[in-house]
């Protein structure tokens, strides 16, 4: 995915995604489904903060759900 000014963002397209309401119980979600349904819509800084913590190893709240990489 690249930015307006066509420079990459972080990559996590290669990585198997969860998503929890409450951190006790995660379900796998796709990298596909994270950019249809989720990213889609949002602002480039989002985004790109989106990408950056969760490339990192850490969870994200966005909305009603935290995602990360699956452990």
């Amino acid at each position: 995915m690249k930015d307006k000014n066509n420079i990459e963002m972080e990559d996590i397209s290669s990585f198997q995604l969860e998503r929890s309401r409450n951190h006790n119980n995660w379900e796998e979600i796709s990298y596909q489904e994270v950019e249809e349904q989720i990213l889609e819509g949002l602002s480039e800084d989002k985004i790109k903060c989106f990408l950056r913590v969760v490339r990192s190893g850490s969870p994200f709240k966005l909305n009603d759900y935290f995602y990360r990489i699956k452990c």
